[in-house]
Parts: C-alpha cells; structure tokens; sequence
C-alpha cells in the first residue's frame, strides 16, 4: 500500500547543480551543518549559495539558506564576500569541484 522511501542523498560528496551555473568550490562549516558554493555563472560572474542541513524529524536534508542576488566580476571578489557574509568559511578549508 505504501511505497518504501529511500534516504535523500544529502552525503558531503554532493555538489550543487544549478540552471544559472556551476559551483565550482564549497565550504562546508566545522559541524558540518551548513555549506557555501561559489557558483560560476554562465554569463562569465560569479555568485554564492549556501544551505543548511536540517536534522527536523520529517526533513533530514540540505535546505537553501542564502542564495546570493549579487553578481560579481571577479572569483576574488565573490569569495571576499563569501568571507564576510559566512565569517566561519575562512576557517575551514576550501573545497574545489574535482
């Protein structure tokens, strides 16, 4: 009668996809709750995207937090705002999309 679910696949090895562009680094908080992306847009910008992981009873999954409505010219500006905005990104260590 009911169908069996299966877990999300919410593991540290998923990367964010997007229609807009691709991330091409992430930071994923000490406790392991919460992630930025830097996005590379299709358009030659950049932008970020966090998420936190929701361990609610009926959820268990990564949920948008913050998806940036700034556009930037350069990575190093992208990731400039990155560190202010997430100040607990400049002290994990940076992931790039293999």
């Amino acid at each position: 009668m009911f169908k069996n679910h299966t877990e999300a696949k919410s593991g540290p090895d998923r990367w964010l996809h997007l229609i807009s562009g691709s991330a091409v680094s992430r930071w994923t908080s000490q406790d392991g709750m919460h992630r930025v992306y830097l996005v590379s847009r299709n358009d030659g910008r950049f932008s970020s995207y966090s998420e936190y992981f929701s361990d609610h009873e009926f959820e268990h999954c990564w949920i948008e937090e913050h998806a940036a409505g700034s556009f930037y010219d350069s990575e190093e500006t992208a990731v400039k705002e990155i560190y202010g905005v997430f100040p607990w990104s400049k002290d994990v260590k940076r992931e790039d999309h293999p």
